[in-house]
């Protein structure tokens, strides 16, 4: 009885995961987010997330042995505490975040350190392949869109504009946004990497497959925060896992060839990169001339549409996430202990600070400062930036050495979770990701992140014997 117990707990687990997994990337891809399906989808995923929570407190003395639960707690409740604080501008939306942080911390993260490591091994490896395959076909979509200079701009039911195909000089695709469309292409291309050199055999072309697929689509979404994350990222896999497989005693040889042979392959990946897209900007001027030939009244767009974009990178590098950041400040100032609240930080900034940059600029509100602890310190002041912070150092100090040390079949899986959760805290600081949001990044970080203090708590343990 006791086995069929926790094997409906572990079934469970899974099934919520995958349908959380579907509701990250129903909610960044522009076809499944405009339909009725992500709406389901967030009410599956709100329902299961809310059992798994169950799950963990009936059981709270097992899942109570993950280190950071407290810490998770404390934050949970300083963002209630900020919701409660802020209820003039309403509650109900700083409400559902507190949720859904809930259930990313206590229903992604937390794991049964007691349960056979096997079990989660596979787990991570049907997760990872559900993303290769997902993050393969959205970025063959776009790629059509990219051959067929397909540029379109939708508006949703409710009102949302939308930004589709290749416009502005950056591939969307099937993407709502072509930066977090880069993040998950540089997640989806070191899981396959991964995978090409664990298997054997025919298989391997589907993941060489994949790779190619997703550098394409992140070559030509020209998102600088996914070219910071893939260097990151993917330098930090290859040291790792080509360290791992020298039998050599000197460190300097060790981590010395691999960390040059990255950097070759940074430089001709950065070559090869310029070159596709000198090569597509030719290709779109002949497209758009042979189009503006059959319709002469349209306007032909002879510099790729990057012109605006690269002339705004030259006026500021940051592209305006400077004067975010700087805005999150002066917001905090004026509630320096428990913030302006997620959802009502619009509200809040344009009735105590309504010249700050956040709320009073050419583009419209911001609802984020593109950078995780300035969303963190506006949002829930510096209780919650405090908590943030040492959530993050617990977890990076606890994981650290035991995964650098791992050995055998571990060694490869770890470094690739490692390097995965680095793309994300890359993100964090440029997007709105990690938390406060539904997105593949929050789910690859949260989880991730679960299953390496995991592996840590058990090898510490081991350890103390």
């Amino acid at each position: 009885m006791e086995k069929l117990k926790q094997n409906y707990e572990e079934i469970t687990e899974l099934v919520f995961k995958i349908c959380y997994l579907l509701l990250t990337l129903a909610t960044f891809i522009t076809v499944i987010y405009a339909s009725p399906v992500q709406p389901i989808l967030v009410k599956v995923s709100l329902v299961l997330g809310m059992v798994m929570i169950l799950i963990r407190a009936i059981k709270i003395r097992k899942y109570a042995k993950m280190p950071c639960v407290i810490l998770m707690v404390l934050f949970c409740l300083s963002f209630l505490f900020t919701a409660v604080m802020n209820r003039q501008y309403g509650i109900t939306e700083n409400g559902k975040w507190v949720i859904w942080t809930g259930i990313q911390f206590f229903a992604l993260y937390v794991c049964d350190v007691e349960r056979n490591p096997a079990k989660y091994r596979r787990e991570f490896r049907i997760l990872s392949h559900i993303m290769i395959v997902c993050g393969s076909l959205a970025a063959v979509a776009s790629i059509v869109q990219l051959f067929q200079v397909y540029s379109q701009f939708i508006t949703t039911a409710d009102g949302e504009f939308i930004v589709t195909g290749y416009t502005w000089g950056r591939l969307w695709g099937v993407y709502t946004d072509p930066n977090y469309g880069a993040v998950f292409s540089v997640i989806v291309i070191i899981l396959s990497l991964l995978f090409l050199l664990q298997r054997k055999g025919i298989i391997r072309i589907a993941y060489i497959i994949s790779i190619v697929l997703n550098f394409i689509y992140f070559v030509y979404s020209d998102s600088r925060t996914g070219e910071i994350a893939m260097v990151v990222s993917l330098g930090v896999f290859l040291i790792l896992y080509i360290s791992k497989k020298k039998e050599m005693s000197r460190k300097l040889v060790r981590f010395g060839v691999p960390a040059v042979l990255v950097l070759c392959i940074a430089a001709a990946g950065f070559g090869g990169m310029q070159v596709m897209k000198s090569q597509y900007g030719k290709y779109y001027s002949a497209v758009s001339a042979e189009r503006a030939k059959n319709q002469p009244k349209q306007e032909v767009k002879k510099d790729n549409g990057t012109a605006g974009r690269k002339q705004d990178i030259q006026q500021d590098v940051s592209n305006g996430r400077f004067e975010l950041w700087q805005s999150a400040v002066e917001v905090w100032e004026t509630s320096p202990v428990y913030g302006a609240g997620y959802s009502t930080f619009v509200p809040y900034a344009q009735e105590h600070v309504p010249d700050t940059y956040a709320v009073n600029n050419d583009q419209g509100n911001y609802t984020s400062m593109h950078n995780t602890f300035f969303n963190t310190l506006a949002f829930q002041g510096t209780i919650g930036a405090v908590l943030f912070v040492l959530i993050a150092l617990r977890i990076l100090v606890y994981v650290l050495l035991p995964v650098l040390r791992a050995q055998g079949d571990d060694a490869a899986e770890l470094a690739a979770m490692l390097a995965c959760t680095g793309v994300v805290v890359v993100s964090m600081m440029f997007l709105l990701d990690g938390i406060y949001t539904n997105s593949p990044g929050s789910f690859v970080l949260w989880t991730f992140a679960g299953y390496m203090v995991r592996y840590a708590y058990r090898k510490r343990r081991e350890g103390s014997k």
